[in-house]
C-alpha cells in the first residue's frame, strides 16, 4: 500500500517573524517572546519557550508596525516547536 500525500489547504511561506505569545493558564496570563518560521493563511510554525500541548489555545501578537493579534490552537508539538492553526484564517 502506498501512502497518499494530502495537499495542504494553504501555501506555506518561509519567514523569520518575531512574535509575542500570550497563554492564559487559569487566571494567570503568561507572555513570552516567540518566533514564526513558516506562515500560511491558516496557521504557522511557532517556536516558543512554553510547555504547550495540542489543544491549548493561545494568542499571537505579530511585531509589525500596526499591531496584529490572532488566536490559535496548538495542533502539533515537537519540543518547543509548535504547529499552530489560526481560529480565523488570515485575509
Amino acid at each position: 500500500m502506498v501512502a497518499r500525500l494530502t495537499p495542504r489547504r494553504w501555501r506555506r511561506c518561509p519567514v523569520e517573524l518575531p512574535v509575542r505569545v500570550v497563554f492564559r493558564d487559569g487566571a494567570e496570563k503568561v507572555v513570552v517572546p516567540g518566533r514564526g518560521t513558516e506562515l500560511s493563511q491558516g496557521g504557522m510554525t511557532l517556536y516558543a519557550g512554553l510547555p504547550l500541548k495540542p489543544g491549548d489555545l493561545i494568542e499571537i501578537e505579530f511585531q509589525i508596525p500596526s499591531r496584529l493579534q490572532v488566536s490559535g490552537i496548538i495542533r502539533d508539538r515537537n519540543g518547543y516547536c509548535f504547529g499552530l492553526e489560526f481560529l480565523i484564517p488570515l485575509p
